[in-house]
């Protein structure tokens, strides 16, 4: 090993320990200390400001094209020793220290320690589930209404992100503490999805979440309908999901064919799935004209009626229902753009 690049790992070793405040005033230093020397020197032809510049940035990067070098004995051993070893050893230190700043960086968002709480209009997803939740994110991408740029997964039960490029990742010992949530955004997401591996669990998080008075919908899901009920009782302004299983069985036994239809209004993809929308406040007519309208224009379905203020749905409405404003649900081949 050369005396010059032990010299360079030396130097790069204590550099390396720098903030980037004293790294900057390092190179800094280097730069004025050469222009001195080379004054000192009696390099002349090296000392104009835009010449002296062009000769320290070639030399420190090691590009060296040849074109200025120094001319006495002095000048020589002053820029090998000084400019050239240094030069390099600052540049090896930026080059490192900018590298472990990316890679700290995207270790910090890989193990859940960001922050979102300045983001609005995002997804949060709490709790993992493994596929299931994998399989809501890809769902939530698949729809062009829910392809946000951001989904957050809130979890306590992984380490690091398990979707990355696909989602961001929040970490938090526990999935009721303000903090966490706040750091996941919770707050102004335009969605919540509370999905935890118990009921208890998804009910504390509903209360957790309820409490920040978050600006978007949320939506959790229970496998006991009784638990799902309680959450409403504490959280009006939630919805919750069930197991439908026991329901779907009864009912498919009664009209065979009955869970191939469900299953199909809830799947994202090809075919026909429910969707909702909402209509402008002056919008004034009746149920079947809307019915008319969208089924002749979209060959769209509408099935269900909501309407301002109100606390449920009309699930198929006489034709003759007021519709004034409010927000209506419907079955498409794909959701509808517009205003209605």
């Amino acid at each position: 090993m050369s005396i010059f690049l032990l010299l360079r790992q030396m130097v790069s070793s204590v550099l390396a320990r720098f903030s980037w405040a004293a790294l900057g005033l390092a190179v800094f230093a280097h730069f004025i200390i050469t222009y001195i020397g080379l004054v000192l020197a009696g390099e002349q032809h090296l000392i104009e400001p835009v010449t002296f510049f062009y000769y320290y940035i070639t030399t420190a990067m090691t590009v060296g094209y040849g074109d200025l070098a120094p001319q006495s004995a002095a000048g020589r051993v002053f820029v090998a020793i000084w400019l050239m070893v240094g030069g390099i050893a600052l540049l090896t230190t930026v080059i490192g220290k900018t590298t472990n700043t990316i890679i700290e960086l995207w270790r910090h968002q890989m193990k859940g320690k960001g922050s979102f709480e300045k983001h609005t209009d995002h997804t949060v997803l709490i709790g993992w589930e493994g596929a299931s939740s994998e399989e809501i994110v890809n769902l939530l991408k698949l729809d062009e209404t829910s392809n946000d740029n951001l989904i957050v997964i809130c979890a306590s039960s992984i380490e690091e992100n398990p979707m990355p490029g696909h989602a961001s990742f929040i970490r938090g010992e526990t999935l009721t503490s303000p903090a966490v949530l706040a750091r996941a955004g919770v707050a102004t997401a335009e969605r919540v999805l509370i999905r935890t591996g118990s009921d208890d669990q998804t009910l504390a998080a509903v209360l957790a979440v309820h409490q920040l008075q978050p600006l978007g919908h949320v939506v959790a899901h229970f496998s006991d309908t009784h638990k799902a009920n309680l959450a409403r009782s504490y959280a009006p302004g939630l919805e919750c999901t069930s197991s439908m299983a026991v329901e779907m069985l009864v009912r498919s036994s009664q009209d065979p064919g009955s869970s191939v239809v469900i299953n199909e209004l809830l799947t994202v993809g090809e075919g026909a799935t429910q969707y909702r929308a909402t209509l402008a406040t002056d919008y004034e007519g009746t149920f079947g004209e809307l019915f008319n309208a969208l089924k002749q224009k979209y060959n769209a379905t509408v099935i269900a009626y909501k309407g301002p203020g109100d606390s449920a749905v009309i699930v198929n409405p006489p034709f003759e229902q007021p519709v004034r404003g409010g927000e209506f649900y419907y079955i498409a081949n794909k959701r509808m753009a517009g205003d209605f």
